[in-house]
């Protein structure tokens, strides 16, 4: 068919060319062939096709070859180069051609490529062609196409591009255009372009059918490859396409564990976590064999990772100690010098003790200090690694300063490094947590902002971290009066939260913040629901029970259920008990521990709540507030007390003092949520119409209570406004849960009986007579 179609232009330009030596140098489909007989002929020249020309091939000075396509390389002899005046060759650009060095540098050499080959449209414009448009569109104008657009044949068209394209290319380089086919541009085109279609390399998006079929035939190609025997070839292209684990998917497919390893390693192995989607590395590094594991420390530590973002911090701690002995669990004989321990293990140590619920004491923390030591000046990631490692210690430790420059030296290794998006993300959620623990929500604000900038620049999925991420903007919101973004996470999403890899100040920060947005909108169900729900996820290694049942309560204490609290107070396992900070003053300035701060705190909220408290209950209060690991969140909270427990001894100068002074430090750090959550104590402060009138003649205090009158519109305090007792509140929200009568009558610790007395109850306040119809009219009065 190409010999059909006359190219008398282009013909009788390379015919009358001056030059020694004529190059038609073009990828297979170009037509060289069809060109050079239409050359010869026009020339009245014969057209040699052997492996090397002989001297009654030349003609009248013309030696017009087409060298064989089998052919990786030739050479023209010096004797038949003497005798002839022009040289024409067609070959491809792979094909190597010597002995005419000398031809070239004195007569010089012209060469017609595929840009020159190609059918250009107004060419075809003068030639009888019927198919010309889909020829130039569909098929990037190639010689070879014009048969396959005269008559569309996709499968002979993937045939003709596997044998006679592809052919000419080596196994990595169909590996990296197989990658440049997922998104073709021309700035990410290879050294394979040439063999392209020039069309269709410098526009692709104008030719999709071919690339449709360009790209079948190219997963054709790579399947016949790797079968073959070039696994490792493929491979490496991939690797050096930035594809590790795809690279590391094959060769573990075919059998070549130690190779996938190998790739593993130069990919920093468990590192390469953080630039990937953790499914698909999870997919991978599970697939290596035991035998593997056990002997391949980066293969290792790469699985334990995985394990760790699983939340399977038990089974992490149980494969390392496996593998490196039970030592390995002491993180002291870990990091300590003249460690047995290789590099990789110590540094996957401080790893490990992040996510593992320790507060390192002094002496752990110097023992750091001397592991970083080692560490080499130049590797920025494995400091920025160890300055996160520092950050979220010091959160634990109370250290708020000293976590903050951890943050901004992370931070500072991070760009030094290139920038790595998803750490940098971590780094500034534990910016927020840090702020808003510590009780700043307005700088909170802002690192939450740079959180969600990084996250929305890491290239592949990250379901998890945007999980994180969503809980941190749903607390900044609570802490603005606006608590239905966290309730909503609560309900939907915390399960699955609290199952993945959390680390501890993070579930600390969830635990805190959950617990009280139920305890304000459902108080009853905040128990036998929410809590109970996390010792699945954290009887394992985190330990937050401590922690879980203080919340629990101080949600007792919000119910009005003060005996419940005390005694879930007196079983929490802690050195100090109820006798202890009863009788404590100063030694509560002293107090360093987080559990030990919150479990004071709660015994000391319920001496406040007595109406005759003890009488150096002010002083225990101020020996808290002296105490420098008190985080201002915490300050405020201790304010509003010392203005209630004034209340209580009728000190009316004291009550206005301390509650200015809580109300501004709120609006001032922008943790209005602490309002909300000693509503028992503000709420009668603020019914006194003296002392409000006194402390709203400040701009800040007025805006406190703007957002803590919006938080308190919950739909329990409508329903209270609306005539429902606390009890009748209760049972509401137990029904609209589901539950019968029953399993309220175990939750409320009543009788069968009594809940049908209150069922009847707010039957007759809703006017209704059924379960179903008492809910429709609760939710129509924004009661649930």
């Amino acid at each position: 068919m190409q010999s059909l179609l006359p190219r008398p232009q282009l013909v009788r330009r390379i015919a009358d060319e001056t030059a020694g030596l004529i190059f038609l140098r073009a990828p297979a489909g170009a037509g060289k062939s069809a060109l050079l007989r239409m050359v010869a002929e026009h020339l009245d020249k014969p057209v040699c096709t052997a492996y090397q020309p002989r001297m009654e091939d030349v003609d009248d000075g013309w030696l017009i070859w087409d060298v064989p396509v089998t052919a990786r390389s030739a050479r023209l002899s010096s004797q038949v180069l003497e005798a002839t005046r022009s040289v024409l060759i067609a070959c491809r650009p792979e094909q190597r051609i010597s002995g005419m060095a000398r031809r070239i540098m004195h007569q010089g050499a012209v060469t017609y490529d595929a840009t020159h080959a190609v059918f250009a449209e107004d060419e075809l414009a003068t030639l009888a062609v019927s198919h010309k448009r889909r020829l130039l569109q569909d098929y990037a104008g190639w010689p070879a196409f014009l048969p396959i657009a005269a008559r569309p044949d996709d499968a002979a068209c993937v045939d003709y591009l596997r044998e006679a394209f592809l052919s000419s290319l080596s196994p990595a380089q169909t590996a990296e255009l197989s990658i440049w086919l997922e998104a073709p541009s021309v700035a990410s085109a290879g050294d394979w372009k040439a063999f392209l279609p020039p069309l269709l390399g410098d526009n692709p998006e104008r030719h999709l059918d071919l690339l449709r079929l360009l790209a079948v035939a190219v997963s054709e190609r790579l399947t016949a490859l790797t079968a073959g025997g070039a696994v490792i070839d493929v491979a490496s292209a991939l690797e050096r396409a930035g594809r590790p684990l795809a690279a590391m998917d094959l060769l573990l497919d075919h059998g070549h564990e130690e190779h996938a390893a190998q790739i593993l390693q130069r990919a920093q192995g468990r590192e390469l976590i953080y630039r990937s989607s953790v499914d698909a590395f999870q997919k991978i590094v599970m697939r290596f064999s035991q035998a593997t594991i056990a002997t391949n420390e980066t293969v290792l530590f790469a699985v334990a990772r995985t394990l760790m973002k699983q939340g399977e911090l038990s089974r992490t701690r149980h494969l390392v100690a496996k593998h490196l002995g039970h030592d390995y669990l002491d993180p002291l004989k870990v990091l300590s010098l003249g460690s047995r321990f290789s590099f990789a293990a110590r540094t996957f140590r401080l790893n490990l003790m992040i996510s593992e619920d320790l507060t390192p004491s002094d002496a752990m923390i110097t023992r750091l200090g001397e592991f970083m030591a080692d560490y080499p000046l130049g590797d920025d990631g494995r400091w920025s690694g160890y300055y996160n490692a520092i950050l979220e210690f010091e959160i634990r430790r109370r250290n708020f300063r000293e976590a903050e420059a951890a943050a901004t030296r992370a931070l500072i290794y991070l760009h030094k490094g290139g920038g790595q998006p998803l750490l940098e993300f971590f780094i500034h959620l534990h910016q927020v947590v840090l702020r808003l623990m510590s009780g700043d929500a307005l700088l909170a604000r802002r690192a939450a902002k740079d959180a969600r900038a990084r996250l929305e620049q890491v290239p592949h999925e990250a379901i998890q971290e945007f999980r994180m991420l969503r809980l941190a903007e749903a607390c900044l919101a609570y802490e603005t009066g606006r608590p239905r973004d966290l309730l909503e996470f609560v309900q939907n999403d915390f399960e699955a939260f609290a199952a993945a890899e959390i680390w501890p100040s993070l579930m600390q920060f969830a635990l805190r913040y959950a617990s009280q947005v139920l305890g304000d909108h459902f108080a009853m169900t905040i128990r036998p629901g929410f809590l109970d729900g996390l010792w699945v996820h954290l009887s394992e290694g985190l330990q937050f029970h401590a922690m879980m049942e203080i919340r629990t309560a101080i949600a007792y204490q919000n119910a009005n259920r003060w005996t419940d609290a005390a005694a879930t107070l007196t079983a929490v396992r802690m050195p100090l008990g109820r006798n202890w900070v009863e009788s404590a003053t100063d030694e509560l300035t002293r107090l360093v521990r987080r559990d030990e701060i919150a479990y004071a705190m709660a015994w000391l909220r319920d001496a406040v709540r007595l109406a005759a408290p003890r009488a150096y209950l002010p002083r225990q209060i101020d020996a808290l507030i002296a105490n420098p690991k008190v985080t201002n969140r915490e300050r405020v909270a201790l304010q509003l007390w010392q203005s209630y427990a004034a209340y209580q001894r009728r000190d009316n100068a004291a009550v206005r003092t301390h509650l200015l002074s809580a109300l501004e430090a709120a609006t001032r750090l922008g943790c209005n949520g602490v309002l909300s959550e000693e509503r028992i104590f503000l709420s009668p402060l603020l019914n006194n119409k003296r002392i409000r009138a006194f402390v709203e003649t400040s701009h800040d205090v007025r805006i406190a209570l703007s957002i803590f009158a919006a938080s308190i519109n919950s739909p329990q305090a409508r329903a209270l406004h609306g005539g429902l007792s606390q009890r009748e509140i209760q049972i509401l929200q137990l029904v609209a849960a589901g539950l019968s009568n029953k399993r309220i009558a175990h939750t409320l610790s009543i009788s069968e009986v009594t809940v049908k007395f209150h069922l009847g109850n707010l039957f007759r306040k809703l006017d209704c007579s059924r379960r179903a119809e008492a809910l429709r009219a609760a939710t129509a009065l924004g009661w649930l």
